[in-house]
């Protein structure tokens, strides 16, 4: 048995014996909230997780000293030094990536799921999801993207994460109708915002020391944008992380489900 298929199945053994469990645990954002950038206030994802518990996820259900790095808007030019680093510290991760990002870069999209990364949906061109009506989040969005990935990597996600972290309540029913996870962050590191020189370059890194906890669901991005910092970053994190005693996951690893499935048209969510 691999190393992810071991974590899945004493999540799901701690899940089943009530040791810890998705309602037993507050998910909460530790983060603080930037004004002036139009993010989802952090009370509408919280109360989200809130009202579907084992769906939408911030952070793991248990106390286990694990954390799950996750990176968003790839595959980009980026992606394969990203790759090189986590390679190099033995460690895994979770890629939130947009169908048309995939469409573009196939051939590294296709390295990361060899080299034993978790693919995950992070919709098809990054629009406000709660705009949309669930169908055509549905169409054009989430099963665009699985069958982009499908057709890739010879497999679909069985994890999606908002743009934004923002997704309206019937898009989250839409999604635990089909099966899938809604997976958003527990901290947020803001490297976009260091991307853009508006934070000081040793940012990323103090946002995850100064707020890391158990099970913790860490937001960086691999694409939208330069990420040299993200990646020095990333380099510079590991290694001080395993010293604290913690160990790096997957997501799904992290939550006791599977990561991959084979994608079919629903047609009941076609038809809504």
């Amino acid at each position: 048995m691999g190393v992810q298929a071991k974590h899945w199945v004493i999540a799901a053994m701690m899940l089943c014996s009530g040791v810890v469990g998705a309602v037993d645990k507050v998910q909460k954002i530790r983060t603080p909230y930037l004004e002036g950038w139009e993010q989802v206030p952090l009370e509408v994802m919280e109360k989200q997780a809130a009202a579907f518990p084992g769906t939408y996820w911030l952070e793991g259900p248990g106390q286990r000293k694990q954390v799950a790095l996750t990176f968003d808007d790839g595959p980009s030019a980026n992606t394969p030094e990203l790759l090189k680093v986590l390679q190099k510290h033995g460690v895994h991760a979770t890629f939130f990536w947009l169908g048309a990002q995939v469409e573009k870069s196939p051939d590294v999209a296709r390295d990361a799921a060899k080299q034993g990364h978790t693919i995950a949906n992070h919709s098809y061109n990054h629009p406000y999801s709660s705009k949309l009506i669930p169908a055509v989040f549905w169409r054009d969005q989430v099963a665009r993207t699985q069958q982009i990935m499908q057709s890739t990597l010879g497999f679909a996600p069985t994890l999606f994460r908002p743009p934004y972290g923002d997704i309206s309540d019937s898009e989250v029913k839409l999604m635990q109708g089909q099966g899938m996870k809604v997976v958003s962050w527990s901290i947020d590191t803001r490297d976009w915002w260091v991307a853009w020189k508006k934070g000081m370059p040793g940012e990323i890194e103090k946002m995850v020391t100064d707020y890391v906890h158990p099970e913790a669901i860490v937001l960086m991005h691999d694409g939208g944008g330069p990420r040299e910092r993200t990646i020095a970053a990333v380099d510079a994190l590991i290694p001080k992380l395993k010293a604290q005693g913690y160990e790096f996951v997957t997501v799904d690893a992290m939550l006791g489900v599977p990561g991959k499935q084979q994608f079919v048209q629903p047609q009941a969510a076609a038809s809504q």
